[in-house]
C-alpha cells in the first residue's frame, strides 16, 4: 500500500492537498528492480507513471541514422523524487525512451488509466499534475536538445 507521504517528495504533486495526495497514492503500487533491469522499453505500451523512491535510473533513446550505426544515448539520469514514464498520461501511451536501473531501485508505479479517471473526477488534481508534467517534459526536451547539439545544460 502506497501512502500519501511517499509522494510528497515529488514535485509533480506540489499543490495537492493531503486528501488529493491520498487519492493519487491509492492508484499506486511499490515496485523494486535490480541493477540492469529495463523498467520501460522505448515504444512499449505505457501503462504507468513512475516516481523514483531510491536508487538511480538512466533514460536512453535509440538513435537511427543512415549516416551512422544505430546507438543508444543516455539523455538523463533520474534521481529520487523525480518521475519517468510521463508518456503514460498522454494520448499516444507509448514510451518515448527506455529506462534502465543503474543500481537497486525502489519506485512507485501509478496506474495511468486510474490516474486519468481521477483527473476526470477531480479536475484540480488533473490540472496540478498536468501543469507540473508539462514542466518535466519541457525540461527533458531542452536537456536532450542540448545534449544532441553538444552544449552542456546551462551553457550558451
Amino acid at each position: 500500500m502506497v501512502g500519501p507521504d511517499s509522494l510528497r517528495c515529488c514535485d509533480l504533486f506540489v499543490g495537492l492537498s493531503d486528501e488529493e495526495l491520498a487519492q493519487v497514492a491509492a492508484v499506486g503500487r511499490e515496485e523494486a528492480y535490480a541493477p540492469g533491469a529495463v523498467i520501460c522499453a522505448e515504444h512499449g505500451h505505457a501503462e504507468s507513471l513512475f516516481v523514483l523512491q531510491s536508487g538511480r535510473v538512466e533514460v536512453c533513446i535509440h538513435l537511427r541514422s543512415s549516416a551512422s550505426p544505430d546507438c543508444c544515448v543516455t539523455i538523463e539520469e533520474i534521481e529520487p523524487g523525480k518521475i519517468f514514464g510521463w508518456s503514460s498520461l498522454v494520448a499516444q501511451r507509448r514510451f518515448t525512451a527506455s529506462v534502465r536501473a543503474l543500481e537497486p531501485v525502489a519506485l512507485i508505479a501509478l496506474d495511468s488509466a486510474k490516474l486519468s479517471t481521477l483527473f476526470d473526477l477531480n479536475p484540480h488534481v488533473g490540472f496540478v499534475v498536468m501543469k507540473q508534467l508539462a514542466a518535466v517534459v519541457a525540461s527533458r526536451l531542452r536537456g536532450t536538445r542540448e545534449l544532441m547539439e553538444g552544449h552542456p545544460a546551462g551553457e550558451d
